[in-house]
């Protein structure tokens, strides 16, 4: 709740602080007294706009100060409050404004912006007439409005939940669909890299150094041939070793035959003879194995060649290529198959008729809710001298959504016969005024909105209806703090607290605001009653009528 206000220099107030409390706070004062620059100050320390000239004359800078009491609003609205705030019980927030330069905003003694604090103290105070919008006034919270009268929040948390099933595959269909719609092109390119990539046939891991290696023997061929037969005649020709190793071998056998003891060197003598003859064999098997296919040399090579471009257009190596060409032979495989499609429509219809009757399942409870809203608001409006008055809840059928498969607006009609428009279309402010009220009181709204300030909500009424806007007032009162600007006795004869605005006029005009005693509202009461003049009589009936509440 507001616990303190202090403004400095704002029009013709000089410094003024005030207590607030919990409960129905009045204020009260003469016309021109200066009640409607009180509510201007509220509406800067809000966020509302600021002028220079609302700077009192003298001064160089006007401030406002508020402090609120955070310890009564709800654990979901503090947990949506920006981090500047902290956990603290209090909040404290300060505004300047300079007659040269920019303005200055702290929250809790740090900078802030504006549109921070606005952020801020629009979810904790409400401005309740012609000129402010309130979360009453917004047709996006209409629907959240008239759950919390018909109290049908496990029901809409059911259709929260259907929705967010339903609509998770209806995006994953949207997306399936769309790429098939672009599987003939996106097809086409895959189809090109296959067959680029398939004029290769060998193509694996590894290719390429295979294809340098063999396009380097091929290309050697004709060298290896040539040194492969001279090997050959330099072992088994005419002037080869063949022929010295058979006059050699006649040789060791006559060594023997002369000294049994040279049998050792016969022995080795056979092994080299033997490992020759190996040697030979292989030679004339490389030789006899080269080929000079000119043709085979060149498709190599070509190969080779191909096989680099694709590297280079792909910037990848052929084990890259490999696994280029297995994506795109998977995802062909997946844009030929429409079976998956065809399974996830039918799950999505299947969601989507499970939410359309979880939201006809709403609808028919908030449709009878909003019956018994719409008489409750018109009997109290009558009470409030409004008695051609009436609200309409419309409901308007749209695709499901989190919220139902309905879009809802709150309208009223004020006189009979005027067609039902929105909330906000109410061209009196004291008729808006009090149809907020009234909306205030039944719906018991629980938007974390804990300090109520009305103005002109007793515009054009007098006696009974006046008491009974009162008596709203002081109901209201119960479950949030209520600060109410009023000029009618019936209003202010029913507050826990009343504060008094005058404008003392000396060498300058200024702006005083005083909270009153018991005995002093009883004049204040009897003022409003009788006017300037405050008798006996009028004294008591001002008690008569605070004893009332």
């Amino acid at each position: 709740m507001l616990t303190e206000l202090t403004i400095t220099n704002f029009a013709i107030i000089e410094r003024q602080s005030l207590s607030f409390h919990s409960g129905f706070n009045v204020i009260s004062g003469e016309t021109g007294a200066g009640k409607s620059i009180l509510l201007h100050a509220l509406e800067f320390i809000l966020g509302g706009k600021g002028s220079p000239s609302l700077i009192r004359t003298g001064a160089d800078q006007l401030e406002v100060q508020a402090l609120f009491d955070l310890t009564v609003i709800p654990e979901s609205v503090r947990a949506e409050l920006p981090e500047i705030v902290g956990s603290d019980e209090e909040l404290v927030v300060s505004r300047s404004l300079p007659r040269e330069g920019r303005g200055k905003v702290l929250i809790n003694g740090r900078l802030g912006t504006v549109s921070l604090l606005e952020e801020i103290v629009r979810k904790i105070v409400n401005i309740c007439s012609q000129h402010h919008q309130t979360k009453l006034l917004d047709s996006r919270f209409h629907l959240e409005l008239l759950d919390g009268f018909c109290g049908c929040g496990a029901l809409a948390e059911k259709m929260r939940e259907a929705h967010r099933a339903w609509s998770e595959r209806r995006a994953e269909l949207l997306r399936l669909k769309e790429s098939h719609a672009k599987g003939a092109e996106r097809r086409e390119e895959l189809e090109a890299v296959l067959e680029e990539i398939s004029a290769i046939p060998g193509l694996k891991a590894g290719r390429r150094v295979e294809l340098e290696r063999e396009v380097k023997r091929i290309g050697n061929a004709e060298k290896l041939i040539s040194v492969g037969q001279r090997a050959l005649e330099l072992m088994s020709g005419e002037e080869g070793l063949t022929l010295g190793v058979k006059e050699l071998s006649a040789c060791i056998q006559e060594l023997v035959r002369l000294d049994p003891g040279a049998a050792s060197i016969q022995a080795d003598f056979e092994n080299a003879r033997e490992a020759l003859t190996k040697s030979e064999i292989s030679v004339s098997r490389f030789v006899n194995a080269l080929d000079l296919d000119a043709e085979s040399l060149e498709a190599l090579r070509e190969e080779l060649s191909d096989l680099a471009r694709l590297e280079r257009k792909h910037k990848t190596d052929d084990a890259g290529l490999v696994a280029l060409r297995d994506r795109c032979q998977h995802e062909l495989s997946t844009l030929a198959g429409g079976e998956g499609l065809k399974q996830l429509e039918q799950e999505v219809a299947r969601l989507l008729d499970q939410a359309m009757r979880v939201g006809l399942e709403l609808r028919k409870v908030r449709s009878a809710g909003a019956k018994q809203l719409c008489k409750a608001v018109g009997s109290d409006l009558a009470e409030l001298n409004m008695r051609d008055a009436s609200l309409e809840v419309r409901f308007t059928e749209s695709e499901p959504s989190a919220v139902g498969i309905d879009k809802v607006d709150f309208l009223i009609s004020t006189n009979k016969g005027q067609p039902h428009a929105a909330l906000a279309a109410v061209a009196s402010g004291g008729e808006l005024s009090r149809v907020m009220l009234v909306l205030k009181k039944i719906l018991r709204e629980r938007s974390g909105v804990n300090v109520l300030i009305f103005d002109e909500v007793d515009t054009g009424i007098s006696g009974g209806v006046a008491r009974s806007v009162g008596q709203m007032l002081k109901e209201i009162s119960s479950r949030s703090q209520v600060v109410c600007i009023t000029h009618l006795p019936q209003v202010a004869s029913l507050s826990d607290r009343h504060f008094l605005v005058n404008k003392e006029v000396g060498d300058r005009a200024i702006t005083v605001v005083k909270q009153l005693s018991e005995d002093e509202k009883v004049d204040e009461i009897a003022r409003m009653l009788a006017g300037y003049t405050i008798t006996d009589a009028s004294r008591a009936s001002a008690r008569e009528l605070i004893g009332s509440k």
